[in-house]
């Protein structure tokens, strides 16, 4: 099987269920607070883990509070990180709203750093395919990632950029265009950064600049994949929405997994709904093992 690298934060999140996003000076009572280890990178990593797909996840993790979680949670999954750092780790507050939708405050550490010296002792042409997010690219202010992927010949590069396609640095967005990334959004994002409400012209523009697949989560509708002039769809499944947290990461790396197996498109983007449609099912951004079983991949 094809083996994944990815490059990107394994933070610490803290669940809070709340009525409303609270204004100024107000106090607003929330339900229990969930804590778990998340992060867009992370939750990808753990999609493949459990998947079974191989990878290698990339990040450091660092001292203090966060980082004691974080290194207390890999080790209750048999997992190690890729370095450690004396500097803090850092953590992100995501506020769920009772309809699932979430909003975040984040406090990046050592986490969200990156070089690509890190690489320099891993066999590079064991990997097929690569992911990186915009956030992470948002705070790379030296062009690690891009330079690495760039000079790393890795084949597939998945790129989830969020909303930060419509505000990273031109030029560092045009290099990474450049290596024709396959890239995965949601539906608002597209339509958002095309300034096109109709999805099927929206995945045309944006993979005119790409010059790969488009991937596109429709919520509840499920999901598409646009590929060589050809759109495919597949209907979601209909379930009631805990939090939204970290769906959309587990969709694209349910995904890169069935991709690494061989899957067609079709087959990838159905085994990547039911996945997702299981995260938004529960507290926190990913599943644990015992949550799915070879069956789900079939």
């Amino acid at each position: 099987m094809n083996k994944t690298l990815v490059i990107g934060s394994c933070t610490v999140d803290i669940i809070i269920p709340s009525p409303r996003l609270p204004s100024s000076t107000e106090s607003v009572i929330t339900g229990g607070h969930h804590i778990s280890l998340g992060g867009c990178a992370n939750n990808v990593a753990e999609a493949l883990r459990i998947s079974g797909a191989p990878y290698l996840h990339a990040f450091t993790l660092g001292s203090g509070i966060y980082g004691e979680y974080a290194k207390g949670e890999l080790a209750r999954k048999g997992l190690k990180p890729f370095r450690t750092s004396p500097d803090p780790h850092g953590a992100c507050i995501c506020i769920v709203e009772p309809d699932g939708e979430r909003s975040f405050m984040a406090y990046h550490g050592v986490e969200y750093t990156f070089r690509g010296e890190w690489l320099d002792g891993v066999d590079l042409s064991e990997f097929t395919q690569a992911y990186i997010c915009g956030l992470e690219l948002e705070v790379d202010n030296e062009d690690e990632i891009v330079r690495f992927l760039e000079k790393s010949g890795i084949r597939d590069i998945y790129f989830a950029p969020g909303p930060r396609l419509m505000t990273l640095k031109k030029e560092r967005l045009s290099r990474l265009m450049a290596l024709s990334p396959i890239i995965h959004l949601n539906d608002k994002e597209i339509t958002d950064y095309t300034g096109v409400g109709d999805i099927a012209e929206a995945v045309k523009i944006l993979s005119s600049e790409s010059h790969n697949d488009v991937i596109v989560t429709l919520g509840p509708e499920g999901s598409l994949v646009y590929s060589d002039g050809i759109i495919t769809r597949h209907a979601g499944e209909k379930t009631v929405a805990v939090d939204t947290v970290g769906a959309g990461d587990c969709h694209l790396g349910t995904y890169m997994a069935c991709r690494a197996r061989g899957y067609d498109r079709l087959s990838s983007l159905r085994v990547a709904d039911h996945i997702a449609s299981r995260v938004i099912m529960v507290h926190g951004p990913t599943l644990d093992d015992s949550d799915v079983s070879e069956e789900d991949y079939r």
